[in-house]
């Protein structure tokens, strides 16, 4: 994978915990090495800001989301055939997770 599967724009997805899927949508920019984004999942609003590298053909992100009602999240993940798989975690939990290009899940809903 490359720097171009880091599309800036609407991203959705899941993140699971307690063996259950909770499904989030988020907004992401990529450019200079950070990411920054906003969205929303079944807790609420949040912010996130982090970075990305790019090794070869690895790609790997991190970054902290932030709920507007206050607890933050670790999200460590990578580019897996065009999605950001990876885990998160916080002091009371931890989890993985699950993103793709919403232009993407939106082409194979039609196909399907």
């Amino acid at each position: 994978m490359t720097r171009a599967d880091l599309v800036s724009g609407l991203w959705a997805g899941h993140y699971e915990q307690a063996g259950r899927r909770y499904p989030q949508q988020m907004t992401l920019e990529f450019a200079d090495g950070l990411v920054r984004g906003d969205g929303v999942d079944d807790i609420g609003t949040f912010t996130l800001e982090g970075e990305y590298r790019v090794e070869g053909s690895d790609v790997r992100l991190g970054w902290v989301k932030t709920y507007d009602e206050g607890h933050s999240v670790l999200y460590l993940g990578e580019i897996s055939r065009g999605s950001i798989i990876g885990r998160w975690s916080l002091t009371f939990g931890r989890g993985t997770f699950a993103l793709a290009p919403a232009r993407r899940l939106d082409a194979q809903e039609g196909s399907a």
